[in-house]
């Protein structure tokens, strides 16, 4: 019987096509992030919360999020009508509010 190997072949490979395709994978995410609606809200609303007033920079962006304002993740009007953009404290605030709603009421 054979012995079995479990790491990657390298065969057909080098450390230079590796790479490429690596960096090639990141420029389409990239350009994919670019078309998406977080990329068009942060353009039109700007890196502020909205709730908050926080500002925010490049090295903080990432905890500025999306919220859809009529509760449909699938409703993306380009001039952003839906959307407004609140940190992440304002957005899991905002999303639990009627989570306390229920529960203060009684309901299940």
């Amino acid at each position: 019987m054979a012995t079995r190997h479990f790491r990657p072949s390298r065969h057909g490979r080098t450390s230079g096509d590796s790479a490429r395709a690596v960096l090639e994978e990141a420029r389409k995410a990239a350009a994919a992030r670019a078309r998406g609606y977080r990329e068009q809200s942060l353009k039109i609303h700007g890196w502020i919360c909205a709730k908050c007033a926080r500002e925010f920079e490049a090295p903080n962006l990432h905890l500025l999020t999306v919220h859809h304002k009529d509760g449909n993740p699938n409703n993306n009007p380009p001039d952003g009508r839906n959307w407004e953009n609140l940190c992440i404290y304002c957005h899991d605030d905002e999303h639990s509010r009627g989570i306390l709603a229920d529960y203060l009421s009684g309901k299940d």
